[in-house]
Parts: C-alpha cells; sequence; structure tokens
C-alpha cells in the first residue's frame, strides 16, 4: 500500500534532542492526550495539563483501539501526541476518529470487521495529531493510512483523516533499537518505494524520486546505522517516501508483496518484515517473468537498476533483493506445512485477491504457488509436531 491519498502534508520537524521542546511548544496551552507505547514512556514528552494513557503496543488490537477511543470521547482532546513505533501510531490515528462527524471511528471498526480494505470518508483529520516514532521504516508519523487487527486479521484503513499533523523525528528515540531492527525498518523503506515502482502506470518524476531515495537508503545502511546522525537520516529517508512524488503513482495498490506478506504475518504470527523476507524474491520472480498480475518487469527493473549500482548486488531484481536480505540478515520464517500454506492461501484470495483491486486476477492457487517458492528458514515441519507459530485456529 503506497500510502498516498492526497492531503496536508504533516509538518516534519528532526533533530537531535527536539522531542521534548518541539511537543511542548506545539501542545502549549491546548489539552493534550498522550498515547505512549508502555515499554518506553515519555516522562519527557509535554508538561501536566496532558494526559497519558499507555499502551502495550505487542496487545494492540481492535479492542485496544476502541478503549483509547474512548478515553478520546470522554474527554475530547485540543491536541493528540502519540509516541510509539508504527503499531502505537496506527492505533492513535484509528481512535482519533472517534471526534469526527457521522460516527466515522464506528464505520472504520465495523467496515474493517467485514473487508480487509477501508477506504474512509475523504475529510480532514478530526484533531490535530503529533506524531513521534521510536521505531523506523513504518511511516506512520506522515502516512494517510493505519493497519487494525481484529479478529480475522490486519486490515487496513486509509484516508486523508488518519494524516497526523506534525511529525517529530528525534533520534534519541531511536538509540535503543537493535541492529537488526534498523535493517528491517530499511527494509521496509527500500520495499516501499520498490512496489510503487512495480507498476507501469507511474510517471517519470516519481521514478527518479523512488529511485534516488532508494539509493541514498541503501548507501546510508552501507555507511553504519549506529550512530544518531545516521538514524535519523534513515528516518528522514522514511518520511521522505511520503512526502516527495515516489509514491504516488496511479496505483495505491501496486506493492503487491505487502498483501501476501501482511496474510503470513497474522496467520504465522511473525513480524510483517520477517514474513516479506520470505516472500519477495518468489513475487519479483513472477514479475520478472512478465505476470502482469504481479507487476510491470520494465518497471521493477529501472528501479533495481540504479539501486543495484549503489550496493553492488545482482543485476536482477529477485536475486539482488535475497542477496540483500541475506547482507542484512533478516530472519524469516520456518517453512509452514503445506495445510497451513493452503490455509494462508486461501485466506489471501478472500481478503486481498480474485476481484478486488489490491490483488487482481490472483486466486489461491498462484499465492499457494508464491509460498511454495518463498524462501523460508527451514524446511517443513510435520502436521503433529508443528512449532508453536502454527498452532493458530483457522479465522473463519
Amino acid at each position: 500500500m503506497t500510502g498516498d491519498f492526497r492531503g496536508r502534508v504533516p509538518t516534519l520537524w528532526h533533530g537531535q534532542g527536539i522531542a521534548r521542546q518541539t511537543t511542548t511548544r506545539l501542545t502549549a496551552g491546548r489539552d493534550t492526550l498522550v498515547f505512549a507505547d508502555s515499554a518506553v514512556a515519555p516522562s519527557f514528552l509535554v508538561g501536566p495539563p496532558a494526559r497519558t494513557m499507555l499502551v502495550e503496543a505487542r496487545a494492540v488490537d481492535v479492542a485496544v483501539v476502541q478503549a483509547m477511543a474512548r478515553e478520546i470521547s470522554r474527554r475530547p482532546p485540543h491536541m493528540i501526541v502519540a509516541f510509539g513505533g508504527g503499531t502505537v501510531l496506527d492505533a492513535s490515528k484509528i481512535a482519533a476518529l472517534a471526534l469526527a462527524r457521522g460516527r466515522v471511528f464506528d464505520y472504520a471498526i465495523g467496515h474493517a470487521a467485514k473487508a480487509a480494505l477501508t477506504l474512509l470518508p475523504d475529510a480532514p483529520p478530526p484533531v490535530d495529531i503529533v506524531a513521534v516514532p521510536t521505531t523506523l521504516g513504518t511511516s506512520s508519523e506522515t502516512n494517510s493510512v493505519a493497519v487494525l487487527q481484529n479478529e480475522h486479521g490486519y486490515r487496513l484503513l486509509v484516508g486523508r483523516a488518519l494524516r497526523p499533523r506534525h511529525a517529530v523525528l528525534d533520534p534519541c528515540n531511536l538509540a535503543t533499537l537493535s541492529s537488526a531492527s534498523v535493517r528491517e525498518g530499511a527494509l521496509e523503506v527500500l520495499l516501499r518505494l520498490a512496489g510503487a515502482s512495480t507498476s507501469p502506470r507511474g510517471d517519470s518524476r516519481g521514478n527518479r524520486d523512488a529511485s534516488a531515495l532508494g539509493a541514498a537508503l541503501l548507501t546510508a545502511v552501507a555507511q553504519g546505522t549506529a550512530s544518531a546522525a545516521a538514524r535519523l537520516r534513515l528516518a528522514r529517508l522514511s518520511a521522505a517516501t511520503q512526502r516527495t512524488a515516489a509514491l504516488r503513482g496511479k496505483d495505491p495498490y501496486s506493492a503487491r508483496h505487502w498483501y501476501v506478506a501482511n496474510e503470513v504475518a497474522f496467520r504465522l504470527g511473525v513480524r510483517k518484515m520477517v514474513a516479506t523476507a520470505a516472500v519477495i524474491a518468489a513475487v519479483w520472480d513472477r514479475i520478472g517473468a512478465g505476470d502482469p498480475r504481479w507487476g510491470d518487469p520494465a518497471s521493477l527493473h529501472g528501479f533495481w537498476s540504479h539501486v543495484a549500482a549503489a550496493a553492488a548486488l545482482p543485476d536482477d531484481p529477485s536475486a539482488g533483493i535475497a542477496a540483500l536480505i541475506d547482507r542484512w540478515a533478516i530472519p524469516r520464517p520456518p517453512r509452514p506445512p503445506d495445510s497451513e500454506i493452503r490455509r494462508i492461501s486461501a485466506a489471501i484470495e478472500t481478503s486481498w485477491g480474485h476481484r478486488r483491486p489490491m490483488l487482481p486476477g490472483l486466486v489461491e492457487e498462484d499465492f499457494r504457488d508464491v509460498l511454495r517458492d518463498s524462501r523460508w528458514s527451514a524446511p517443513s515441519v510435520g502436521e503433529d509436531h508443528r512449532p508453536p507459530m502454527f498452532r493458530r485456529e483457522e479465522v473463519k
């Protein structure tokens, strides 16, 4: 999902140690509600007038978002500060819809219970949100997209009502990230750009911006990711994917791999980029083979030729992305048993494929082939000895 649905671009604030100063200034004199990841609760953000609700990122689902919305409705704030990773930022953006006219929040929650994609009514954000990310890669602080977890899976909500008013990038908030987490975030940024570049409906400016950002990203990672300056640069490159023409092609669903990885992540209980690392090369294989349902080979090759040159990667996109994943030591999940692959494939078709605009013309058999060709970390395990990540009840 490219996340470009126009609307006001958030004001971007960036610099080492600026979070406290900036949030205090932006919220001065305004009743403020802070949603903060309980694992990294910000003692330094905004002053005594602010209320704070701690959110356990790993437990965020629709029930948690509804509780956040109730807190908003109980005493509507003039401003919301969202502090955390993409999960907390997304939850805050969705919960803020409780202040929108026309019961938009109820519509969003109800529609997401029935469909994987919810397009919100076109309207500006109902309240100013200051987004302060503590992870790299999601760009939730600058986009108009949010992911909601409910009993059916990870559901996608889209609309400019979700776009924050301010984004504050402070590398002090990224200092505790492991090098592995930074590389996963960088991969997410790269594949967001690549996904937008697999469509034949792009334009020359967007293609140039995507290629330039992709090459800059790989160069930045190669130069090291430990320093505050390096992490701030990566955070700015992630935000830039939403603030340039890179994602503004005419096909908002061009990142076909996202929908496959989304379902793999939910069904196997793994992180999104771990799932993506498994499936991306198999998806790009199909683009390279000329299957137009997955993407346009000339567009992908055009993007990859610039990126590969910046990092001495193989010229073939599929081989190149596999080599990069290995170089960056991005983990991949164990190969699921065939029965699980069949269940995941059916779920992908039901949620995203067939006649839907996200994966049009692609059906369960196509997804089975991709998953069987994916780069898993271990051979298939037997039905009777499946590890815990596979012991999940099938979602109807």
